[in-house]
């Protein structure tokens, strides 16, 4: 049981492991894994760290460009780097541990995150026993976008023992490219900036290129960012969760899926449904073909969500998705 359901994180919250200086909304805890929230503290820095014995706040004088109030809407300019206080603090017992991921929206928009802890040796780990805040690096890559308090960028599930690796099956994935249809999406260099709560509104000619290819491969760009879908449908029943792991990079010069974490219920239907994945080829361009593998996903038991998992009854964004850009985009 490497994964904590939505009744066992309830319970941390009620023994006080998982605490916040706010309320928690109940569209907060998902089926295996709890939204994180922005506090109003947040600081344009002047590079990323990992802090190991050296306190955050003493990061934070050293780094500083700026401390920003997000009381109200606020402009995080691409290709900048910030670091925010989460509302979210944690008190965890000594044989439970955390891990962090991007929510699906926030790879979508490239927006790259990674949490920070206190005396922390790596991002999106937090250790067993940890007590502490939580800090949320926040770098937007294709797009500047508008943010404010109490937004949600990443999540975090919770294990508890030290098998966290034990899976219980694996299969590879793979890029879908289909001649003479939209086969992708490629980020424009220079829009507008992204209001993250306006949902459903911006038109996605002004921000993507709609990438239609001839043969069964195309090419992609250096810095530049794709939305792609996988040739493979996936199932996530209920009692179980997934989280996808990029090849290393002997499979190819590029990243992938920036969030990776499927909640149980994903795609749970006769058909299944496709991951939309998110790719940037590193150093050169490099040619992408259809069904090339970008990734394992590997499947976790947890006990058995029996309702409100993944979907349309607790409003998921994503359940019938295809190749299906952020919420924030019509489509």
């Amino acid at each position: 049981m490497p994964y904590l359901n939505r009744e066992q994180i309830l319970e941390l919250i009620k023994n006080k492991s998982i605490y916040s200086d706010n309320s928690f909304k109940k569209n907060q805890i998902q089926p295996a894994s709890l939204d994180l929230t922005l506090s109003d503290k947040c600081y344009r820095i002047k590079a990323s760290f990992i802090p190991n014995k050296i306190k955050i706040s003493n990061v934070i004088k050293e780094l500083s460009l700026t401390k920003i109030d997000l009381n109200q809407n606020t402009l995080l300019e691409k290709n900048c780097i910030y670091l925010c206080e989460l509302n979210e603090k944690l008190n965890l017992p000594y044989d439970t541990m955390g891990k962090s991921n991007p929510k699906s929206t926030t790879g979508r928009l490239d927006i790259f995150t990674r949490v920070i802890t206190e005396n922390g040796k790596e991002y999106d780990y937090i250790n067993y026993n940890y007590k502490g805040k939580l800090f949320l690096e926040i770098i937007p890559q294709s797009f500047s976008i508008i943010l404010r308090k109490n937004t949600s960028l990443n999540q975090i599930r919770f294990f508890k023992g030290s098998n966290i690796e034990n899976k219980v099956k694996q299969i590879n994935i793979s890029v879908s490219i289909k001649r003479n249809q939209i086969t992708a999406y490629k980020a424009k260099k220079i829009t507008s900036a992204i209001d993250l709560n306006k949902i459903n509104f911006y038109k996605l000619e002004s921000y993507w290129e709609k990438i239609t290819t001839k043969a069964n491969y195309f090419i992609i760009e250096r810095d530049e960012f794709y939305i792609l879908r996988s040739k493979e449908s996936i199932i996530i029943k209920n009692d179980q969760a997934a989280e996808l792991e990029p090849f290393k990079d002997s499979f190819g010069n590029f990243r992938v899926h920036y969030a990776g974490f499927f909640d149980p219920g994903f795609g749970n239907n006769k058909l299944g449904t496709p991951a939309v994945l998110e790719l940037r080829a590193y150093d050169t361009p490099f040619i992408i073909r259809d069904g090339q593998l970008v990734g394992q996903l590997n499947y976790y038991i947890i006990d058995k969500i029996n309702k409100e998992s993944y979907g349309a009854k607790i409003k998921s964004n994503y359940f019938n998705q295809n190749l299906k850009l952020a919420k924030q985009f019509k489509q």
